[in-house]
Order: structure tokens, then C-alpha cells, then sequence
């Protein structure tokens, strides 16, 4: 994105300080509920989100057992794969799984993926061509050329989602894309990310719409039906029930993963973890984080001292210092070789959500992201051990170090990380 915005010089520069004037008043809203019990309800009367059935959650929190989990999903098909996938590219670890969709595909299940056209400004080479080589229909999602290099509005929308769904009844999602850096083991280099797979013919069926309504939206081959793909079959016995975020409008107001969030800070009583591998603090944020304080919920927001580019590093390491002095414990995952790429929350032990979102203006307001809540105890305790495993890693950053990273290259890519990162 950031290529995409040096392309629009002074358009760019004027929207953006146009963002970050509207992001910089304080907001003194208060909470938008008090007991945890109305959080079904907040969610539900807000953004039209209610809980639906899911059974056998699995969590995926690492390369390895990302792709391997890709490869089991790939071989449940019978009817058909849908993926959506921010970064799509050819590498050694993703040619396995662009292989395996060929293969099943050749064998009559009917694949089709889309991939956001930001895939075609990363390092890795982008897979779009190699999908059409094998016979896989792909869709690319709002390319970066044509007259949309004069509308920036526009070229600022990105989907950001991963996703995966099976048969109509399987789906997948999560932090990690099909690329390299998601596939890779954390001891060569990979990102810690995090996926979790839920047998859910209700998400599913959402999840189908939203795809063939995003494909039509694409540069594709054709235009689909949602006819073309048969809905699974209800769950006859189900676990429990998740909160599926699926924000595919970005214009609408409010925003789905800003409501969700609301919910979280809201809910939260004692404590609060925030994992992410970067933000990009703005005056909304803040605020969220001072009210939690303020009531005395513990904050715990969890960084990544690596990072893809340093780009990412600056903007983030910038508001460390502003989320110190609204009352957050601010801690940096110091791995040497891999980067933090969890996108997740864990609220008093009880409560956590698991998606593509991160905390940052973009996640709320200028990107199509898919995010899961849940408060099923299994899956709760399973991302509280993911955390755990993190912190194993971390440090504590003191106010003084804080103070280092307010000079002007931080602040010269936080600010113009605000829209594009």
C-alpha cells in the first residue's frame, strides 16, 4: 500500500492529514455497556451480529501447523473450496498448498480463490498466474492500476480477510495468509500466527454470500451464484456458539470490527490482553484503553520487535509512549527471528476473539476483515495458552524506553501508516 500511496503524492498527503484531524479528537462516549450478559445483545442490536452453532473448534498457531491444517481442510472437500486470502503468492511452502487445490480441483471439486491485489507489491511472487496455469479459477480484488490509480478512495479499500470454506459446512480463519511467512516454522523465519477451524454450516453459509458477492465484486473469469454452491447440512448436536465479525461493507457505520472491539473493552472486568504485531494508536484507541484503565481493568498490549519492514517497527514503536501514559503495560515480543502476527484478545480468562483484525485505523474502518469472538472455555483457555507461550519471549517496555521511539522517523511512518499499513 505504501507504493500505492506514493503513486497519488499531494491526494494522498491531503486525505491523510484529513484522517488523522478526525482521529485526533478525544472521545469521552462512555462504555457502551456494563455487564457482561449484554454483550449478545450489544453486538446483536448494533451490527445485526447474533451467536451461531459451531462444533470441534482447532487451533492452528504456528507454520507448520497452519499448512498442515490447509492440507486437511483441502482433503475433506467433496463439493467445493472457497478461499479468500490477503496475500497470495508462490513460494516454496504455498506451492504445496496452490498443488493441492489443483489437484482437487483436476479431481472435480470445485475450487475457486480470490487473492487482494496487495499481493503483487511483497518481496514473494504473486501466485495469480500459476493459479490460471493449473486450472484453478482466481480473482483478484480491487487491482492496483487502471483509473482506480485516480480515485484513491477507492484503491484504499483492501480485503484483508483469510478465510477458508468447505462443503458449506467447514470454516477457517485467521491471521495467516497464503504466503511464505504464514507457512514457514517460527524457527526458520515464519510468523507466529494463528488460525482457528470451526464446523459451522451457519458461518458457512454467511461466509459463501460474502464470497461470491467479493468475487463478483474481483477481476474474475465470470461472475458466480451463490446456487453454485450447496449449503451444508444443519449440526445436529453443537458445542457452542461464536460471534462471526465478517466486516465486508466498509463505509457502513458503525464499523463491524469497531463494534466488536467495543464489546471487548466493554466486557472487560480485571484484565485485558491484546496481541498483535503492530498498531498504530490514534485518539480512539487511547481513549478505549484510558476508560479501561480508569475502572481498572488491567491492559496488556502485546508488540513485535520484528517485522517485515521497518516501516511496520516505526509506526508501531511510536505510540508505545502514548499507550503507556493511557494506562497500558506495554510488552515486545523479542524474538530474533520471528515475527509476531497473532491477531487476538483474551478478556479476564473468559472471553477472546481470534480474526484478520489488527489495532489500528485500518482494521476498523478501511478494510474488509473477519474476525471470530467466543466464549466457549476450551477455546478461551486455548488461546490463553497461545498468549502465554508468547510472553515466554517478551519484555516489559519501561516509560524511559518509550520515550525513545517519539523522533521523526517514528512519527513520520506512524502518520503515514494510519491509512496505508
Amino acid at each position: 500500500m505504501v507504493a500505492c500511496i506514493q503513486r497519488v503524492g499531494l491526494v494522498g498527503t491531503a486525505l491523510l492529514a484529513a484522517f488523522l484531524c478526525s482521529c485526533s479528537i478525544p472521545l469521552d462516549e462512555p462504555d457502551p455497556f456494563s455487564a457482561r450478559d449484554d454483550l449478545s445483545a450489544y453486538y446483536g442490536e448494533t451490527v445485526g451480529v447474533t451467536p451461531v452453532p459451531v462444533s470441534n473448534p482447532r487451533f492452528s498457531d504456528n507454520g507448520p501447523a497452519i499448512k498442515a491444517e490447509m492440507l486437511r481442510l483441502i482433503g475433506l472437500a467433496e463439493k467445493h473450496i472457497l478461499v479468500g486470502s490477503f496475500l497470495l503468492t508462490d513460494g516454496l511452502e504455498s506451492r504445496e498448498i496452490l498443488d493441492a487445490l489443483a489437484a482437487r480441483a483436476r479431481e472435480g471439486v470445485r475450487v475457486q480463490v480470490i487473492g487482494d491485489a496487495s499481493s503483487r507489491f511483497v518481496p514473494e511472487k504473486q501466485a495469480f498466474d500459476y493459479l490460471v496455469e493449473t486450472g484453478v479459477p482466481v480473482a483478484e480484488f480491487n487491482p492496483v492500476r487502471g483509473w482506480r490509480l485516480l480515485a484513491l478512495p477507492i484503491l484504499l479499500e483492501r480485503d484483508h480477510r483469510k478465510f477458508w470454506v468447505i462443503d458449506g459446512r467447514w470454516v477457517s480463519l485467521g491471521g495467516a495468509n497464503i504466503n511464505e511467512p504464514s507457512l514457514v516454522s517460527p524457527e526458520q523465519g515464519g510468523n507466529r500466527d494463528l488460525m482457528v477451524t470451526v464446523e459451522s454450516p451457519v458461518a458457512a453459509g454467511e461466509l459463501t454470500r460474502s464470497f461470491v458477492e467479493t468475487w463478483n465484486e474481483s477481476d474474475a473469469p465470470e461472475n458466480l451464484s451463490e446456487a453454485d454452491f450447496a449449503p451444508g447440512s444443519p449440526l445436529p448436536n453443537p458445542s457452542s456458539e461464536f460471534w462471526f465479525f465478517n466486516q465486508e461493507k466498509i463505509y457502513q457505520k458503525p464499523s463491524q470490527t469497531d463494534v466488536m472491539m467495543d464489546g471487548l473493552f466493554a466486557s472487560a472486568k480485571k484484565s485485558i490482553w491484546l496481541v498483535e504485531p503492530y498498531t498504530f494508536v490514534n485518539e480512539s484507541i487511547l481513549s478505549d484503553i484510558r476508560r479501561m484503565a480508569e475502572r481498572g481493568v488491567e491492559v496488556n498490549v502485546v508488540l513485535s520487535s520484528q517485522a517485515r519492514a521497518p516501516r511496520f517497527r516505526y509506526a508501531s514503536f511510536y505510540g508505545i509512549k502514548d499507550l503507556s501514559e493511557a494506562g497500558a503495560k506495554v510488552w515486545v515480543f523479542d524474538s530474533e527471528t520471528s515475527p509476531l502476527h497473532y491477531k487476538c484478545a483474551l478478556v479476564d480468562d473468559e472471553l477472546a476473539y481470534v480474526g484478520s483484525s489488527n489495532l489500528n485505523l485500518r482494521s476498523f474502518h478501511l478494510s474488509r476483515e473477519l474476525n471470530t469472538v467466543f466464549d466457549d472455555p476450551p477455546s478461551v483457555a486455548r488461546v490463553k495458552g497461545v498468549i502465554e507461550s508468547v510472553l515466554e519471549d517478551c519484555r516489559l517496555v519501561p516509560l524511559e524506553e518509550a520515550g525513545n521511539y517519539r523522533s521523526l522517523p517514528f512519527f513520520t511512518w506512524w502518520a503515514i501508516m494510519q491509512i496505508a499499513g
